[in-house]
């Protein structure tokens, strides 16, 4: 790779293995909790029984928000509401973590309900353009329009009128959005989905690329990396942008739906959409990121990982072939509450950091905060290393 050294801003290396950097931020109650938190994913079956009694008890109405709300939602979450989402985002900052924030409500169903989420959105833009604190805001397409039109679109199938219509008003709601962050100096991160809904938000996230990344990345598309496709998409993107003015803006993540998109694909007798192994996976992200790495500065690139060897061949890269520039062009990017030794660890060395934090009400939230427990419960090693850490921080605190 050829020496980048634009815009100098060093980093050195860092230490993820530093537990007063990483638990800083954390309050001798705060610890406990996590601990005792990924004691029980670390355990499956105990998961599964906690995430079905807990979802049973907030759909017949019984009294467990403030259960909840004081345990994995407080773990994971930023707030009710954004005001409280608020203080989170000013702690973080007190450490040079910047926040992804994301209205955390799973899919809607009504017009209505879109034009709800798109307005929180324009919100959240609204307070990031004071709060420094907020460096990008997540949009999650599914909040913005109707998965099962995204799902026609997607097979090549034709649209009714009225289906036709809401496809038109989903695109003018991103639209809005996009012109909005660009105008207050905030960047977006577009969510993926499932692969069989994701063609139409690829192509809305792309012409907003053509459109607002002109002078610098407001948008970036997320490519699940299990998929066996996103690198060779990522390659076709590249080269059909590489002649065009403006600049990329990729997310790389490995994937939130590996089970369910292999259940489906078998269901419907096709050969299954992402990798069967998590070394097919890992290869995947991390032949990503330096493919991306060849192409700076056009394309800006996050990885949004808890894997630290990822992470690590990324800040070798950085080190190693003296890319001055990375603040502005490389970010890394993990869950609130997940990998805290990642990510203090990157703040403090002065690479550009951040956390993805959700926020919105206990029962909306649940639902996604449930599902990111049990991905998490599938990850090898990420439970055992996460505990390891929270133990070997309440010994150091004599807790």
């Amino acid at each position: 790779m050829q020496t980048n050294t634009l815009n100098s801003k060093s980093a050195a290396q860092p230490d993820f293995n530093n537990l007063v950097n990483a638990f800083a931020h954390k309050s001798d109650n705060e610890l406990r909790l996590a601990y005792w938190l990924f004691k029980v994913v670390n355990i499956p079956a105990l998961m599964k029984f906690s995430t079905t009694a807990a979802r049973w008890s907030l759909n017949f109405g019984l009294p467990v928000k403030s259960l909840l709300k004081g345990t994995i939602y407080r773990h994971f979450c930023g707030g009710e509401t954004v005001k409280e989402a608020l203080h989170v985002v000013d702690k973080l900052h007190d450490f040079q973590v910047s926040t992804v924030l994301d209205y955390a409500a799973e899919a809607e169903v009504t017009e209505e309900g879109f034009e709800y989420v798109k307005n929180q959105i324009l919100n959240n833009i609204s307070l990031a353009k004071k709060n420094p604190g907020i460096g990008y805001i997540s949009v999650k397409m599914t909040g913005l329009g109707n998965p099962d039109i995204f799902e026609k679109v997607t097979l090549g199938r034709k649209l009714s009128e009225a289906e036709d219509f809401s496809m038109e008003r989903t695109f003018y709601r991103l639209h809005e959005i996009c012109k909005r962050a660009s105008e207050a100096g905030i960047s977006l991160y577009i969510d993926a989905e499932e692969s069989w809904i994701q063609k139409p938000i690829d192509d809305m996230a792309e012409k907003m690329m053509r459109m607002y990344n002109q002078q610098r990345t407001v948008v970036f598309n997320t490519l699940q990396m299990y998929r066996t496709d996103r690198l060779a998409y990522l390659k076709d993107l590249i080269h059909r942008m590489e002649d065009r003015p403006g600049l990329l803006g990729i997310k790389l993540v490995r994937g939130a739906y590996w089970e369910k998109e292999r259940e489906r694909a078998a269901q419907n007798g096709q050969s299954s959409p992402v990798f069967d192994t998590k070394e097919g996976t890992d290869k995947s992200f991390d032949d990503a990121i330096l493919l991306c790495l060849r192409h700076l500065p056009k394309v800006h690139l996050c990885i949004a990982t808890h894997n630290q060897k990822s992470t690590e061949l990324l800040v070798n890269e950085i080190n190693n072939s003296n890319i001055r520039f990375h603040h502005k062009v490389l970010h890394f990017s993990q869950l609130y509450g997940m990998s805290d030794n990642l990510t203090f660890a990157l703040a403090k060395a002065g690479f550009s950091a951040s956390k993805y934090l959700p926020y919105g009400e206990v029962k909306k939230a649940m639902p996604y905060l449930m599902r990111r427990a049990e991905e998490n419960t599938a990850i090898a090693g990420q439970m055992s290393r996460e505990l390891n850490l929270l133990e070997a921080e309440m010994k150091r605190r004599n807790l």
